[in-house]
């Protein structure tokens, strides 16, 4: 039976005042038409670093990445990262495409993702797109057109930076030097908030640092049984400094995503307010990561020059907090994320 347009229009009014209805009932003012734009690193990358040979760059668009979505996109995971359960709470179906796979060609109402893995505030080693850049990038594409500007207003940016550019505190000697880095640091990450809200923003969820101590590169030398204590008094000056920059600014638009305390409270349960929450009972390995390098200095997936696997992989990934030296697990982004969905859903339908 064919449909007419005018018919299938109205059909489609009918669902989607339904959708917001029942929306309303459940206490969410539930808006499908926010778009997500995405800055950041590899927390936030669902694609943006280019598939080339293999390598600590590319290891992302190999086995075992994806293993639990079964196929390789991009992501520095098993099968989600943070972007994926970000649109999740924003009732968007499906992500915002990556900057990479849209290129210059068009928009897209989901919005679109921006984000590099190895990327920070500062340049790195992979010369990838800074958050400063990649915001320039996104203002580009309004400027010309190809991200519309009409509801801008109503969209959410999100910006994840995860500890790239403290790759230079391990050549630091004194706690001195550590904070006037870690100030540079939260100056720019704010700046960067200011500028997206002079963009026209109407909302901007920022990360804290996690507990960097805790990562699987620092607590192998200990056999993944204790964090470190000075890369997590690094990660309190950011918090503490980024914190003070953000609330200067006396925005209601800015939310800090607590990254800090979702991680503390499964990986190093003693550091945190909270009570271990309930998610964090699957782990039964909270620091040692599912894909292990053979090397200390190598990565998850590398193989040697006859194809020989140079890792290890777990038979149980939902088991592991972390999936390989740096980024949590699908199953740990999991419960990362229902830790702090219902205050960033209060932010975000007010």
């Amino acid at each position: 039976m064919k449909i007419s347009a005018s018919l299938f229009f109205c059909f489609l009014v009918v669902v989607l005042n339904g959708a917001l209805v029942e929306s309303r009932k459940s206490g969410n003012n539930f808006r499908y038409y926010y778009q997500l734009f995405v800055f950041g690193d590899s927390f936030a990358d669902t694609g943006n670093l280019p598939k080339s040979d293999l390598s600590e760059v590319s290891r992302q668009w190999y086995t075992p990445y994806g293993t639990t979505r079964g196929v390789q996109t991009g992501r520095f995971s098993d099968g989600n990262v943070q972007t994926d359960f970000v649109a999740t709470i924003l009732g968007r179906y499906r992500i915002a495409p990556t900057t990479y796979r849209v290129a210059k060609r068009f928009g897209d109402p989901a919005g679109m993702n921006f984000a590099h893995g190895g990327a920070g505030v500062f340049e790195v080693p992979r010369k990838v797109p800074t958050l400063s850049q990649q915001i320039g990038y996104f203002k580009e594409l309004i400027d010309s057109g190809i991200i519309d500007k009409w509801n801008i207003d109503q969209s959410v940016a999100m910006i994840a930076i995860s500890g790239n550019d403290y790759i230079r505190v391990a050549n630091m000697t004194s706690e001195k030097e550590m904070i006037a880095f870690v100030g540079k640091v939260t100056s720019e990450i704010a700046k960067c908030v200011k500028r997206l809200q002079k963009i026209g923003l109407g909302k901007v969820l920022v990360n804290n640092m996690h507990p960097l101590g805790c990562t699987p590169w620092q607590t192998r030398p200990a056999n993944y049984t204790q964090c470190k204590t000075m890369p997590n008094m690094g990660t309190f000056y950011h918090n503490d400094g980024l914190n003070k920059k953000l609330n200067a600014a006396k925005s209601d638009d800015v939310y800090v995503v607590d990254l800090y305390k979702a991680f503390s409270s499964i990986v190093n349960p003693s550091d945190s307010t909270a009570n271990p929450p309930l998610v964090a009972r699957q782990f039964t390995h909270k620091l040692k990561p599912c894909c292990r390098s053979s090397d200390p200095d190598g990565y998850c997936g590398q193989v040697d020059d006859d194809g020989k696997e140079l890792f290890t992989l777990c038979d149980n990934p939902e088991n592991h907090f972390y999936w390989d030296d740096v980024h949590p697990s699908d199953a740990g982004w999991d419960a990362v994320m229902e830790q702090l969905e219902r205050d960033m859903k209060d932010f975000l339908y007010p």
